[in-house]
């Protein structure tokens, strides 16, 4: 892997092999758009210090990203980082635990899609490694940190917020970001490929160009609404698909036409999807390619309760009958109803086996549906091709907008022909459909949707619009003072 990295990457791992030899302490932020090779570099280093019996913990913000590294964890589940956390919070690991064991014996913690953790959990990882470590005056207690990501693509979620408060959550915005190197990485290595003919509307160095220039927020008209966050900017021709009555079924045939004919295999599936800003709309598509899927389906049903300061009363089931519960959805539950066929393309919403590769963003391929677990394989990650069986499990929402418990028991995953764009961040994909049937709504989605292409002819476009002298133009939202911030702060 050594003689495959650019310079960019090899003055990094140079730094760190450096900092491991003299046993200092070393905190770097590599700096990187979509397909620069940031995966890659990690996956080096990690080679480099497991090979020398070294402890290198690899994690990342979400699950997806985590399972593109060799024993990768998310974040929250490695170092037990509460999901309610104030400025003076630390993790939940005790002295003389098994972690805490761990932890002093790591050289090296590796942090992917860092940018979108709020900053609290790089906060409170810095003081529980200050008691672990008893190292009180030296940052993370004196371990060495190598942090990753790229600020162009979405920030930490935080429901009903403004952007200056999305923005006060970044890591750029905690005490600990003066003490990190910002290193940069620029050559866009998924784009890389001498093979691809010259006579491509737009070739891969122009794509690559304007996909940074996108990201950037610096090309197109300001909105008249938000002039300072939000840009309309026009879509190349190459990658439109013409929008017409017809125009959703063409986007699902690029993406998914061959397939629909053919013996489907895992690895025809992994690197394909199509994306759009919300969960609603995933919905509709998914409906669409199941009924195109040849095959038998079979409907799982969930059994649906609620209890009352946690009591079941008879009283219950008169105000709320069970049609009702049925027809309750809620972020991240699975409805009551799930329609699945032999060859389905499923996504996990729950983590189930992290060390097992099953965690939530998980993508699978449908094998056998029996009456209480489902059988399916692997189809991305670490551990591609493993089959594994799918149990119900009891989902529990509590929110104060309604007034009892909600409990479903359910399969604990949704169909994947379709995914939200910030569920394909962390993700590369050979062939992608972006659907836009209304504009993105925060930082960073446009950008992450077109990154995910591995080459230019490998996506296509799909914009609704009431006015055809504007159907190819779309809406970017970037925080261009927040990303102008951590230009100027480069070294």
């Amino acid at each position: 892997m050594l003689p495959l990295l650019n310079n960019a990457q090899l003055q990094v791992y140079n730094d760190i092999r450096s900092a491991e030899e003299t046993q200092q302490q070393v905190l770097i932020f590599v700096y990187g758009h979509g397909g620069t090779g940031k995966t890659f570099l990690w996956n080096t280093l990690l080679a480099y210090f497991r090979s020398r019996g070294k402890i290198a913990l690899a994690v990342a913000a979400s699950g997806i990203a985590s399972l593109l590294l060799p024993s990768g964890r998310t974040a929250h589940s490695r170092f037990n980082i509460p999901i309610d956390f104030s400025e003076k919070t630390a993790c939940n690991i005790r002295k003389h635990t098994m972690l805490a064991e761990l932890l002093k014996q790591t050289s090296i913690i590796i942090w992917d899609e860092a940018p979108m953790s709020d900053r609290r959990c790089f906060e409170c990882l810095d003081r529980s490694l200050k008691d672990i470590l008893d190292c009180e005056a030296k940052t993370f207690g004196g371990m060495s940190m190598l942090l990753g990501g790229d600020f162009r693509q979405t920030l930490p979620v935080s429901p009903k917020s403004t952007p200056s408060e999305i923005v006060s959550l970044t890591l750029p915005n905690s005490y600990l970001w003066p003490y990190f190197k910002l290193c940069k990485l620029s050559a866009n290595m998924r784009l890389k490929d001498s093979s691809m003919s010259s006579k491509i509307e737009l070739n891969a160095s122009d794509f690559a160009t304007w996909l940074v220039q996108v990201g950037d927020g610096r090309i197109g008209n300001m909105d008249t609404v938000d002039r300072i966050n939000t840009k309309w900017i026009e879509i190349p021709k190459s990658l439109l698909i013409p929008p017409s009555e017809n125009g959703l079924d063409s986007l699902i045939n690029f993406v998914y036409g061959d397939i629909f004919q053919t013996n489907v295999s895992t690895s025809m599936l992994s690197g394909r999807a199509i994306v759009c800003p919300k969960n609603e709309t995933i919905q509709h598509i998914n409906d669409i390619v199941m009924r195109k899927i040849p095959g038998v389906s079979k409907i799982y049903e969930s059994a649906d309760s609620i209890e009352f300061n946690g009591k079941q009363t008879t009283e219950v089931n008169t105000f709320y009958p069970l049609e009702y519960l049925n027809g309750l959805t809620f972020p991240s539950i699975p409805a009551h109803s799930l329609l699945l066929k032999i060859n389905t393309p499923i996504m996990l919403i729950r983590n189930i086996n992290q060390k097992e590769g099953l965690c939530n963003g998980t993508r699978l391929m449908v094998s056998q549906l029996l009456s209480n677990v489902i059988e399916a394989s692997i189809i991305t990650g670490t551990s591609i091709g493993k089959k594994v069986f799918l149990p119900r499990i009891r989902f529990i929402h509590k929110a104060p907008d309604i007034p009892f418990t909600f409990i479903r028991k359910q399969f604990p995953v949704n169909v994947c022909y379709g995914m939200t764009i910030n569920k394909s961040q962390g993700q590369s994909l050979t062939r992608i459909g972006i659907y836009l049937p209304e504009p993105v709504f925060t930082h960073g989605q446009l950008y992450v949707a077109l990154s995910r292409a591995t080459s230019p002819e490998a996506v296509k476009i799909l914009m609704h619009s009431d006015d055809k002298t504007t159907n190819n133009i779309t809406k970017n939202v970037v925080f261009k003072d927040f990303l102008q911030k951590i230009n100027n702060s480069e070294m």
